[in-house]
């Protein structure tokens, strides 16, 4: 038999020491020696074949070394005959002194467990060899504090963390940290458990340690909220109005804080609503209510009232219309066929004795009404109509059907403003252009014709006006210096050009100057007589006269007679009244007093100079009706402070708006309330 039978097969033995991750301190080369076959030995002069050699010794390959725990390090065994041959194909077992410092498998990878040193063993046929590990801890490469950055009040803990790591970013476990602060009277800290406890304000920066690597974090340390109040320069808040609030933050010794969170409620949404985080307060309806600031758990309140106000007022014929905050008109008295209260039962004599709101979202600004129509400025600067509309005088393109709910005027016009006429309407643009429409039989559109429109026509000849007025079958404007200017039906003089009519049936068809060389803030139109303000507050009435000049002259003239004896703000000439607001703010009227619409018990003729109207009444706005037939007979004014809307004289069908009506000829010189517009009891 050959010998080559008997021959070992000698295998190769690699060894290695090598740190998984490539971060251990200490490595081996990976030793391959060469293969080789190893004959036994046989019995000389028998013939027979030789016998395996034994393992006379085992070599371990590296003799020792070092891991990291959580690594591993290869270790390699080589199993050697008597001759030192490494002999191939030999079964070697492992052990470890101490599996919890290292454990070595099967193939003698050694892994450490836990800092120490420990014996690995390889043991082959009897046969053993030894080499030396030593596990140690990865050394630390960096320390993160968690969290980074906090806010703190004064009295408050907060535990901080942190991760300590390796190089590569692993966690490293059981590793001792130590914290300080930078500023132990801002913060203090427990060295061992990282609790911190803000003890002052200012900043501070914590610093965590371990191996001698860092990791900080910032602390910010403020007082806390003591007191809360809250800001505003006004107890009284218009509804629909939007006021920004604020609150004032004060920690214990009373200083002022910043950049602390307020939230803000309303007690009474229905009155006021507020919105939680910009504290911006919107009224809404009349009534008080309780704001709360609050802040870190303390709260500061304000109470507010808030109010409606009137903003503008223009008596008809037997109805009135105002403007009430927030743009919301409100009409009452008679609403009739031609739906001009804004009630859509258009029976002849349908009214309303208390207010009607308008059914609509426009809102205005101004509103005008002279008969049975009324028009207004939208907020945007467009005009709308309702009621009347027998000439086209909603001014939309059609004619005979009226209108309970606003339209708006054709032409999409930018108005500054709107003005009525018995049956024609006339506005003024943003850029003092004049145009009207409705009735103009009688010259009232000023533009040399006598064409009636269902759409807005330039009127006054194109001339430039700042403030128009219609009145009955005439018109007035003044232009931006001042000049006054009228047009139309000139039969008892009403255009104060001084030319005195011959008689009944003149008319001037293009605007005409109103004679004297006075400088007017504004001209008011009326039935069959004019009166004008100056800009110094003197008023002045001409056309037809009676007792509604205020002057005590009676009779007819062409010429401005001045009312003496006041400085006036506002002039409102009506049907067979006339009444006007001092620059006191007190309110006289003249003229006819048959239903008591002069707010003065002065008797049924009236009087042809001024005479106190509401006894001691403070006026802001006041509009008397217009119109020649006796249901004209009322005037209805807005108070000093805007907050209640009076009415007075005749009332057949509410138009004192009161919540009543009185017989056709009774005499009403009494203000009377308008039901609902006045403030609340505890704002009067």
């Amino acid at each position: 038999m050959p010998r080559s039978v008997f021959t070992a097969l000698a295998a190769c033995a690699v060894v290695s020491l090598a740190a998984c991750g490539g971060s251990d301190s200490a490595t081996a080369p990976v030793v391959t020696p060469p293969g080789n076959q190893n004959p036994g030995t046989g019995n000389p002069g028998t013939g027979n074949p030789g016998t395996p050699a034994a393992v006379a010794s085992v070599a371990i390959t590296p003799a020792g070394g070092t891991v990291l725990v959580g690594r591993t390090l290869q270790l390699a065994a080589a199993a050697r005959d008597a001759n030192g041959a490494t002999l191939s194909g030999r079964a070697v077992a492992w052990t470890s002194s101490a599996d919890s410092v290292a454990r070595v498998d099967a193939n003698g990878l050694v892994t450490g467990v836990a800092a120490g040193s420990a014996t690995i063993t390889a043991t082959s046929e009897g046969k053993s060899a030894t080499a030396s590990v030593a596990v140690q801890l990865a050394p630390v490469a960096s320390i993160a504090v968690t969290p980074a950055t906090a806010n703190l009040r004064t009295g408050d803990t907060l535990r901080l963390a942190a991760a300590v790591r390796d190089e590569s970013g692993a966690a490293l476990a059981g590793r001792q940290v130590r914290w300080a602060s930078s500023a132990a009277g801002v913060v203090t800290v427990d060295s061992v458990s990282g609790l911190l406890r803000a003890t002052g304000q200012g900043n501070a920066t914590i610093t965590a340690s371990s191996e001698g690597k860092t990791g900080t974090a910032q602390i910010a340390v403020v007082a806390p909220v003591a007191t809360v109040a809250v800001n505003a320069a006004l107890d009284t808040l218009e509804a629909w109005d939007v006021v920004q609030l604020s609150a004032t933050l004060r920690d214990g010794a009373n200083n002022v804080l910043s950049n602390r969170v307020v939230r803000w409620a309303s007690s009474n949404p229905a009155v006021a609503t507020v919105d939680s985080v910009s504290g911006q307060l919107t009224g809404l309806d009349r009534g008080t209510v309780t704001v709360t600031a609050t802040s870190e758990g303390k709260s500061g309140t304000a109470s507010r009232v808030v109010v409606i106000k009137y903003r503008s007022i223009s008596a008809g014929t037997e109805h009135a219309c105002d403007i009430a905050s927030g743009g919301i008109v409100w009409c009452w008295g008679r609403n009739g066929i031609q739906l001009r209260v804004g009630m859509t039962d258009g029976a002849d004599r349908s009214f309303s004795s208390t207010p009607v709101r308008l059914n609509t979202d426009v809102r205005f600004k101004q509103i005008s009404t002279f008969g049975t129509t009324t028009c207004g400025v939208s907020r945007e600067g467009k005009a709308y109509c309702w009621g009347y509309n027998g000439w086209g005088n909603l001014g939309n393109g059609t004619s005979s059907v009226p209108s309970a709910t606003p339209v708006a005027v054709a032409g999409g016009l930018t108005v500054k403003s709107v003005s009525l006429g018995a049956q024609h309407n006339c506005l003024v643009t943003t850029d003092d252009k004049a145009y009207c429409w409705g009735f103009n039989q009688q010259s009232e559109f000023g533009n040399n014709t006598t064409t009636s429109s269902n759409v807005p026509v330039l009127a006054a000849s194109g001339m430039s006006l700042a403030s128009i007025s219609g009145g009955n079958d005439v018109t007035c404007g003044v232009t931006a210096a001042g000049a006054g200017y009228c047009w139309g039906h000139n039969g008892a003089g009403q255009l104060g050009d001084g030319n005195r009519p011959t008689n009944g049936n003149t008319y001037t068809r293009t605007p005409s100057a109103v004679v004297g060389g006075l400088t007017f803030r504004s001209l008011h139109a009326s039935q069959s007589y004019t009166c004008g303000l100056t800009t110094s507050g003197q008023g002045y009435c001409w056309g037809s006269g009676g007792a509604r000049f205020g002057s005590g002259f009676s009779a007819e003239t062409s010429t401005p007679r001045a009312i003496p004896g006041f400085t006036w703000k506002q002039l409102s000439p009506g049907a067979r009244q006339a009444c006007g607001i001092t620059t006191d703010d007190d309110l006289y009227c003249w003229g006819s007093n048959g239903f008591g619409q002069l707010g003065n018990p002065v008797g049924a003729n009236g009087t042809t100079t001024p005479v106190r109207a509401g006894g001691s009444l403070k006026a802001a706005e006041v509009s008397a009706a217009n119109v020649a037939t006796g249901s004209a007979g009322f005037t209805c004014t807005i108070s000093q402070d805007r907050l209640t809307t009076y009415c007075f004289g005749k009332n057949d069908f509410g138009q004192l708006g009161n919540g009543a009506t009185t017989a056709a000829d009774a005499s009403t010189a009494t203000p009377q309330i308008v039901v609902g517009q006045k403030p609340l009891p505890s704002t009067r």
